[in-house]
């Protein structure tokens, strides 16, 4: 409740009160005696609680409704849980674990900034665009492997189909069929100069030996000469020699050619990959890869610096026509729906602050917890502290990194057999006091305040028995209407 608010309740519970009490002897309150004693025989009907002196006479008469329109809660003594913490001096800090420095994959000359300090940006968003010799030198290369790469396979192919046929022809040739037969069935396959080769030795083969057998019925006949039969002999051995050496020549090479040509591919193959993967370390996607292809010259060079996460820029490094490297970031990029609470702990705290306890902070009307994460085991030579740490929700933005605030940590829970909130106590008279209820009306009693905390306080004593009814909240204006009722009244 803001002091204008306050002001209006009192103003408000001020023309209330005038219908039930006034200064003059004709609106005597019922709760005030005609005698010195000023009633203080009502204050002690349950058992005593006050000093019957001093505030016997002290006593504000309400309706329900009045209290209710004030915003005056009452309710009964009870027991409770108190808090112990420690007070401790924090800075408000980025979440370091969320925070993204942007360094380029390629150095080069930025030709345009998109990303603005403290603009938000998601993972993908571009942030600049930097033109880059060596991207484009390494674009050029992957270009040149593609293309190198399709060589080799198509020479692949080639060779698989020359190494099938030349296994046909082999097989066929092994069978030893006639010269039609042989040149009907080989005369679709595509081998190459092979093919030639080798249905030439087959039909000189055939011929030598048709000779060799045709002089030797006529040598057997006495038609022909030994030398002729010789001859013929000769010639039908050269020929089947050369026929087995080009069968057995033909028989290893094919099998080399494709292994050699299986190699080529292999290692086309792999200078793409090789290509690609530089690529990819420049910081190219897959889909840019794919596209460089189809890319004007124009934009061989150019690379795109985009956002690795979600976030807000924080800091930026760049502008248009500065030259950039690798080695420093250019960008800082942080996702503050988190941040830390760095707490400084004096060595005299150090061992009662442990990872799990849970830390409050309350500052110009905001108030946020959380646990603490981290407690570091070293003391700081230059702050003579330890660094705790805690992590925050700030999904709504509220807590800004840099600002120093107040942080309380809660230490430890006690019970309080006697517990009320630390609303609940004013001064009054020179004396902290809670207001009570009664039969008679509300009236302030001493209290002596034992352990607390900043919302609660343990009653020490057993002058006020549990499940008294007292004002927990707005007691200030009670005490405001007693203040005008001692001007009104000679106590």
């Amino acid at each position: 409740m803001n002091k204008s608010t306050n002001l209006l309740t009192l103003l408000t519970l001020a023309a209330a009160l005038a219908a039930f009490q006034g200064c003059g002897p004709d609106n005597a309150d019922p709760g005030h005696g005609k005698d010195d004693g000023h009633g203080s025989e009502a204050g002690n009907a349950d058992g005593g609680y006050g000093d019957e002196e001093e505030h016997g006479g002290d006593v504000v008469i309400l309706s329900q409704e009045q209290l209710d329109r004030a915003g005056v809660v009452i309710e009964p003594l009870a027991g409770g849980m108190i808090a112990t913490h420690v007070t401790l001096p924090a800075e408000v800090g980025l979440n370091f674990d969320t925070v993204v420095h942007v360094t380029p994959r390629v150095p080069g000359v930025v030709s345009r900034v998109v990303g603005l300090l403290g603009q938000d940006v998601e993972a993908g968003d571009l942030l600049a665009i930097i033109e880059s010799p060596e991207l484009g030198e390494a674009k050029i290369a992957y270009l040149q492997a593609i293309q190198e790469k399709a060589i080799a396979d198509a020479a692949l192919a080639r060779e698989q189909t020359v190494s099938k046929n030349t296994e046909l022809l082999l097989e066929l040739l092994r069978q030893q069929p006639t010269l039609d037969e042989l040149v009907e069935k080989v005369s679709e396959l595509r081998i190459g100069v092979n093919k030639g080769r080798l249905v030439s030795a087959y039909a000189r083969v055939n011929a030598s030996r048709a000779n060799y057998e045709r002089e030797r019925g006529l040598r057997e006949k006495g038609l022909s000469t030994e030398s002729d039969l010789l001859a013929a002999e000769e010639a039908f051995n050269s020929s089947q020699a050369e026929y087995m050496a080009a069968f057995e020549d033909i028989d290893f090479t094919y099998h080399l050619r494709l292994q050699e040509a299986e190699q080529s591919a292999q290692v086309a193959a792999s200078t793409v990959d090789n290509a690609e993967r530089r690529l990819h370390i420049f910081g190219l996607s897959q889909q840019q890869v794919v596209g460089i292809a189809d890319e004007p010259d124009t934009s061989v060079s150019r690379y795109e610096l985009t956002a690795p996460s979600t976030g807000k820029i924080v800091s930026k490094h760049m502008t248009p026509g500065e030259k950039v490297g690798t080695e420093e970031p250019v960008y800082t990029i942080a996702d503050l729906s988190t941040i830390w609470l760095n707490v400084s702990v004096y060595t005299r705290y150090a061992d009662q602050i442990k990872e799990g306890l849970r830390v409050t902070v309350r500052t110009n009307g905001r108030e946020t917890s959380g646990l603490v994460d981290y407690v570091s085991p070293v003391v700081s030579e230059s702050t003579r502290t330890v660094s705790a740490r805690v992590v925050i929700d700030n999904t709504d933005g509220a807590w800004k990194p840099g600002e120093f605030v107040t942080a309380h940590v809660e230490t430890g829970r006690v019970h309080a057999d006697r517990m009320f909130p630390m609303d609940a106590i004013q001064t009054f008279e020179g004396q902290k006091v809670v207001f009570v209820q009664d039969d008679d009306g509300i009236e302030p009693v001493a209290v002596q305040i034992g352990r607390r905390n900043e919302t609660a306080a343990e009653l020490l004593g057993d002058d006020i028995p549990i499940g008294t009814p007292i004002v927990v909240r707005n007691s200030f204006l009670i005490k405001a209407e007693l203040g005008k009722g001692s001007a009104g009244h000679d106590h």
